[in-house]
């Protein structure tokens, strides 16, 4: 808490506008051969082998791909796409973008592994604004079972709802979760920015230390 406070006096002015892509260079990239039709990604026989770590990424309006893992950092893991977008998740959750038409990062993210309340900070980078307060919240909304796409196989799940609230611009919404019963996530549905842009992961391969 002693983190937030000190960003937090670097003063409340905040604005949001849309700006151009951020592009990187110098990662390396792997090579799969992907068949997309109507916007769904077919699972290959490439794919199905392929001893990387993979999920579908889409982001509303901009791309629906297929991200690989780059690095790994105690619970966070950054994903990227060619050497254009790289996505740092936490517990399933997007708490940085590179590459976005609004990058944002947040920082001191607690997740729901707990299911307790928490605070963390928000900052939006398309123009850089301030550290702004963000509220989380978590709920169990139901349990079930569903299969995963790489091999079809039917697993227990857990659907956690994120509700969550920025004050001083008035923004709320909420993420979903479906969770299995080791804590790792298969599918989640979240809002990345105010104007309501979705974004919806799906996991073909989850990672494993």
């Amino acid at each position: 808490m002693d983190h937030i406070l000190k960003l937090l006096e670097d003063g409340m002015d905040f604005w949001i506008k849309v700006s151009s892509i951020v592009l990187l260079t110098g990662c390396s990239v792997f090579n799969l051969q992907l068949i997309q039709t109507d916007n769904e990604i077919l699972i290959t026989d490439e794919i199905k082998d392929s001893p990387f770590a993979m999920q579908i990424i889409e982001i509303e309006n901009e791309f629906n791909e297929i991200f690989l893992l780059k690095d790994v950092s105690n619970d966070d893991q950054v994903w990227f796409k060619e050497r254009k977008v790289f996505l740092t998740l936490n517990n399933g959750k997007i708490i940085k973008s590179i590459g976005l038409e609004n990058d944002f990062e947040i920082i001191s993210y607690e997740g729901f592994k707990s299911f307790t309340d928490s605070t963390s900070l928000l900052r939006f980078k398309n123009p850089e604004s301030d550290y702004l307060k963000i509220y989380f919240s978590y709920k169990l909304l139901k349990k079930g079972s569903m299969n995963k796409i790489v091999n079809n196989e039917e697993f227990d799940y857990q659907l956690i709802e994120e509700s969550f609230h920025v004050p001083i611009i008035n923004w709320s919404g909420k993420n979903y979760y479906w969770i299995d019963s080791e804590n790792d996530i298969w599918m989640s549905k979240q809002i990345i920015d105010p104007f309501g842009k979705k974004a919806r992961i799906t996991v073909i391969k989850k990672y494993s230390d």
